[in-house]
């Protein structure tokens, strides 16, 4: 195994790493990328089939209350806290990318062990017609890791949780991710094993970058709570800082839109406060494939739509045993980059340099 490299945090987040949100858009963007690197150097290229009719339908409108930034923050926190202490589940999931011209499609599974553990793995697999690209992210409650194959090109990245958690009791660092200023209930506390990864990272950076309202809405006789997210100028101006633009890289999510089981599934009594459905849109509509003639182009609600993200056949299960969510590292000669020293900084841990000794990560 190779050594390790320690990534500065002041890299991060880079722009690249910005638009993503989550690993797993990052990975099916670089999929994206990658695929049209290689369609500018082949005489023919293989399309995928289509999407379904409806793939990209939006949510239907929700009804929003101009002034439910606290109520929607509370959902959004009520949320993470059911997938990071909530009972045990998996899920099959589906990810949809859409960029010019091409609409990449993404499958896979997720498993979440809950309790507080801060175990899980999300195993994605997209194909673009020339290739198999492999994402899997895993944490046993210890350690963290991202494997990423976006054709040859293999990325291993890696945290130590087990040092977080550790940071965190020795900084006196873990707070509540409820303000209380806002809280209508007692705090939820999440420890920092909880908020490295899978849909809790990714839920939870949503409070950091967007305005999120709350609203209802029904999708298939589905009743659902819907947060909708408006990027913070604030965080535009960064972006177009970075970028050195005068507007939002068109792979950039704008806006957000998350759907939320409001019942458990009448089939198996399960599912009440998950996330089933993430829309992520971009400020300049997306061309239509060319399959898709312009008087049939999707509205214009629709046409912005740059990724959608689905958890379906959500059930219940018994808490898999630590051994299931160990990663084994068969990618002897890659590096594996460690993001521990990012996770540090973002959590606000402060140690010492004796502290500090006693755990090397």
């Amino acid at each position: 195994m190779k050594t390790d490299r320690h990534i500065p945090f002041s890299r991060f987040p880079s722009v690249k790493l910005a638009w993503m949100l989550a690993i797993t858009l990052f990975f099916a963007f670089a999929v994206v990328e990658q695929k049209s690197t290689r369609a500018q150097n082949a005489t023919s290229e293989i399309r995928q089939p289509p999407p379904a009719p409806g793939s990209y339908a939006t949510l239907p409108a929700p009804t929003l209350d101009p002034a439910s930034q606290p109520q929607a923050l509370s959902v959004l926190h009520q949320v993470i806290d059911r997938i990071a202490n909530g009972a045990a589940f998996d899920a099959r999931v589906r990810q949809r990318v859409r960029t010019e011209g091409r609409t990449i499609v993404g499958l896979g599974t997720y498993e979440q062990a809950g309790g507080g553990s801060g175990r899980f793995q999300l195993q994605m697999t997209m194909l673009d017609g020339q290739g198999k690209h492999t994402l899997q992210q895993i944490s046993d409650g210890r350690l963290a890791w991202t494997r990423t194959q976006i054709a040859d090109q293999i990325q291993l990245n890696r945290v130590d949780v087990g040092w977080l958690e550790e940071g965190a009791r020795l900084s006196r660092a873990q707070s509540p991710v409820v303000d209380a200023q806002h809280a209508t209930e007692r705090p939820i506390v999440l420890s920092p094993r909880t908020k490295v990864g899978g849909w809790t990272e990714m839920l939870g950076r949503l409070e950091d970058d967007y305005v999120l309202k709350l609203g209802l809405a029904q999708l298939q006789s589905q009743p659902l709570y819907v947060l909708t997210g408006t990027l913070k100028p604030s965080r535009r101006e960064e972006i177009l800082q970075s970028s050195g633009g005068d507007r939002l890289p068109d792979l950039y999510p704008a806006r957000v839109n998350v759907a939320i089981a409001k019942t458990d599934d009448p089939q198996t009594g399960f599912g009440k406060g998950l996330p089933v459905r993430i829309e992520f849109f971009s400020e300049k509509p997306v061309a239509p494939p060319k399959h898709q003639t312009a008087d049939k182009a999707p509205s214009n609600n629709s046409s912005n739509m740059i990724s959608l993200i689905e958890l379906y056949s959500v059930r219940p299960i018994d808490p898999p045993p630590v051994e299931r969510f160990r990663f084994e590292n068969q990618d002897a000669t890659v590096d594996i980059i460690n993001e521990t020293a990012r996770y540090e900084q973002m959590f606000g841990i402060r140690v010492t340099a004796k502290q500090r000794a006693r755990h090397r990560w």
